[in-house]
């Protein structure tokens, strides 16, 4: 029996670990892989005490940090969590785990595009983590789906290896950051496609090729690459306790302001949450927050 069971291994989720950890608790950590999307960001230029630093290093010192501390931790997926009495029950791949607390820090998964081939590729040319496989594509031709800073990012992290990179973007306009997009008009690597829609991809053993259209022409192209990256936003993971916590519109956990969830015992954190800003130093806020309204709740139980 834990104490706390944190689902999440991102800034929100180490956060609360940390927090915890410091109050002696007993805390497992589910995640299936450290870091989250922070761990996904190229540069990180915005976290204070960091003037600039990667975005794989930054989760490495996280990650380091609730080791140093002896925070108890797997590597797995949650299936389901259920609340039996004052108990909660978490079902993971391997086993069932059971907790008097529940803190989700799960964060977002990437969209797909849904089209004819993506799912044949995926992992034969097509990718979601520009930072993870970009090194791959050396001096090859690329192209990344999406308008945000996601796909910007991925876009000027590309540059570094492929001898060539599209950017196709559904609207008129990037919806990023000024910098970013400076950034892109000024690589001359990087070739911007806007008002176009991604219709397929094609290929062989590998990734060969992808089909789009013109929105404002209709006409229907082709372009010949060997790797994709699909940046087009996020969805919050929260299908393991849409059952027992309330979510908005948008599929985010609903939390109060002290991320106490619908449902007594189970708090949330980071992303995954209605808060209005995601970035990193939020997320790691939020986690802390989670995990001291945590504490507070199990010390009225003991």
């Amino acid at each position: 029996m834990y104490d706390s069971i944190i689902i999440g291994g991102g800034p929100a989720g180490m956060s609360a670990a940390i927090y915890l950890g410091r109050k002696k608790m007993k805390v497992l950590l589910l995640t299936l892989d450290f870091g989250g999307q922070a761990a996904k960001s190229s540069e990180v230029e915005n976290y204070l005490g960091f003037k600039k630093i990667s975005g794989p290093d930054l989760s490495a010192k996280f990650q380091e940090h609730i080791e140093a501390i002896g925070i108890e931790s797997k590597t797995t997926v949650v299936k389901v969590v259920s609340k039996k009495e004052n108990i909660f029950e978490v079902k993971t791949a391997e086993e069932t785990l059971e907790a008097e607390s529940i803190i989700t820090a799960s964060g977002k998964t990437p969209r797909s595009l849904n089209i004819p081939g993506e799912k044949e590729f995926l992992g034969k040319g097509i990718s979601f983590c520009a930072i993870c496989d970009g090194p791959l594509f050396s001096a090859k031709t690329v192209v990344v789906i999406g308008g945000g800073n996601s796909a910007l990012d991925a876009a000027l992290e590309l540059e570094k290896y492929a001898a060539k990179v599209y950017i196709l973007n559904l609207n008129p306009d990037f919806q990023g950051d000024e910098i970013r997009k400076d950034r892109v008009k000024k690589s001359s690597k990087i070739e911007v496609f806007s008002e176009v829609q991604t219709t397929g991809v094609y290929g062989e053993a590998v990734l060969k090729g992808l089909k789009y259209k013109n929105l404002k022409t209709n006409e229907e192209k082709e372009i010949k690459i060997d790797g994709m990256f699909i940046e087009i936003g996020w969805q919050p993971a929260t299908d393991f306790v849409k059952d027992l916590v309330e979510l908005n519109d948008l599929g985010e956990i609903k939390i109060d302001r002290e991320n106490q969830t619908s449902c007594p015992g189970i708090f949330a954190a980071g992303d995954v949450t209605d808060i209005r800003d995601k970035q990193i130093i939020i997320a790691a806020g939020e986690g802390a927050k989670a995990a001291l309204a945590a504490w507070r709740y199990l010390m009225t139980r003991h």
